[in-house]
């Protein structure tokens, strides 16, 4: 517990850095609280922590008015839902570790090594509690991750760090999800951009109450954010337009297969019927129908009389034809124009290749921000509480998330080699360790290239020759 007390300024510390002058124009330095303050604005109003977003015209879909939205949509539209999970599994799946701060080639690599197997060990396998009846509680990391994407349902997602002490350690207990139907304020100092907490509305231990959840205990994801704006602008927001008129459309199609698609059944009387005739008639059509014993006995007479079933008649409007356009717009929003190749009048394989590697690379940006969001904020914490300030921070990796095979990364670093422009060292090889969620680099059970030698515990091991008139193997 003695990393949780800074440490005093040790008296060799170097003094702290002047204040920068205003030029050579004006000698005279800035006043420290004048050059440490801030004089813009963010461009988002947050009045008495109420957040305003100033670029959105439609006030049913600003903040958590629109959630309600939001739900009917994720709820209710297949291709909506199926859109979201496209870009979610990627992301879920994808390979998570934890890579330390420093460079293997550093000295304080082996600090660097144990800060990040602590991390590692925390948040992949040591998020969990006893309940208060004694069981055991666990959240696994897919939890942490699926919580942090409802940023694309509602713009903005959060968890709360909840900590334990474990003998001499701190640790998460759980990233407990909060969710943004309780999102109510956000507080901020007084540059209006800088937050401060983030206040709920919910319900707990039998009542609705406020609670507000400090800055420095939560993680802010936010999918699109501008200036202030920590509600984000989530993905859905770009499928909504079309959604609406597809939901519209499809209301439409169901009234005209309802109406139209079966026929009208139509009984013509001959000349001379009698009221029996026209009642027995009107029960008949009105009665009618189908399954495997429906049929009808016309009585003899003229051949214009009896039943027969009349379709609409004239030209009337398809609806699917708009119905695709929208589902094909609402995967558009998201970049995923490979989910509609099969419905759509063109496509190719190669097409839809590219389609995907540009989704992908989308994707990556999207894991990316949640592990920067997770680093900067869950891991510095953990680590400060544990190990001090000045302790290398580990960094939470994702790999195999952008599209990027090991055959074409092989052949893109073996054209790079056979021309010049790249060697085998450290930098390279953690680069692709990395893209390929490979395990750490160890000395032991190297494969060496022909003709050079690598050292593998002190000694020498030379690499295979191939000698002349001999394939080597």
């Amino acid at each position: 517990m003695k990393a949780l007390v800074r440490d005093l300024p040790s008296p060799n510390e170097p003094a702290p850095a002047p204040v920068p002058g205003r030029g050579t124009l004006d000698p005279v330095s800035t006043p420290r609280g004048e050059f440490e303050s801030s004089f813009g604005v963010s461009g988002t109003p947050i009045t008495g922590g109420f957040l305003t977003d100033l670029g959105e015209y439609n006030p049913e879909l600003a903040g958590r008015n629109a959630i309600p939205t939001y739900e009917k949509m994720r709820r209710g539209d297949a291709q909506v839902r199926a859109t979201l999970a496209a870009c979610k599994l990627p992301v879920r799946s994808a390979k998570w570790d934890v890579a330390p701060g420093l460079a293997a080639s550093d000295p304080g690599f082996a600090r660097a090594k144990e800060v990040a197997g602590f991390v590692r060990e925390n948040l992949f396998g040591g998020l969990e509690f006893r309940t208060s009846l004694g069981s055991w509680t666990s959240q696994t990391w897919d939890d942490v991750l699926c919580n942090a994407l409802l940023m694309l349902d509602f713009g903005c997602a959060v968890h709360e760090e909840i900590w334990r002490i474990d003998g001499s350690a701190v640790r998460l207990r759980q990233l407990a999800g909060r969710l943004p139907l309780t999102f109510y304020r956000w507080h901020t100092e007084a540059d209006g951009e800088t937050l401060i907490g983030l206040e709920q509305y919910g319900y707990r231990r039998g009542r609705f109450l406020n609670v507000l959840l400090p800055a420095d205990k939560i993680a802010v994801f936010t999918h699109g954010r501008e200036g202030a704006n920590f509600w984000g602008m989530a993905l859905q927001r770009a499928m909504y337009p079309h959604w609406y008129v597809k939901n519209k459309l499809y209301r439409i199609d169901a009234i005209a297969c309802e109406r139209n698609a079966l026929g009208v059944p139509v009984w013509r009387l001959g000349p001379g019927f009698s009221r029996e005739d026209r009642d027995a008639a009107y029960n008949m059509v009105t009665q009618l129908a189908t399954h495997e014993a429906t049929g009808a006995v016309e009585p003899p007479g003229d051949a214009t009389t009896g039943l027969r079933i009349v379709g609409y008649q004239g030209r009337v409007r398809d609806t699917l034809p708009s119905i695709q356009h929208h589902n094909v717009m609402i995967s558009r929003a998201a970049l995923a124009l490979f989910m509609d190749l099969a419905t759509a009048d063109h496509g190719s394989r190669a097409l839809g290749q590219v389609h995907t590697d540009f989704f992908m690379l989308s994707l990556q940006s999207l894991a990316d921000q949640v592990a920067a969001v997770i680093t900067l904020n869950t891991v510095r914490r953990l680590v400060d509480f544990n190990f001090g300030e000045g302790a290398p921070r580990p960094r939470l990796i994702v790999a195999n998330v952008q599209s990027r095979s090991l055959s074409s990364l092989v052949e893109a670093l073996t054209g790079f080699a056979q021309a010049g422009l790249l060697v085998s060292e450290e930098n390279v090889r953690r680069f692709i360790r990395e893209e390929l969620a490979l395990p750490e680099e160890s000395a032991r059970g190297v494969v060496a290239i022909r003709g050079e030698a690598v050292a593998e515990g002190g000694e020498d091991i030379a690499g295979r020759v191939e000698e002349p008139g001999k394939t080597g193997k």
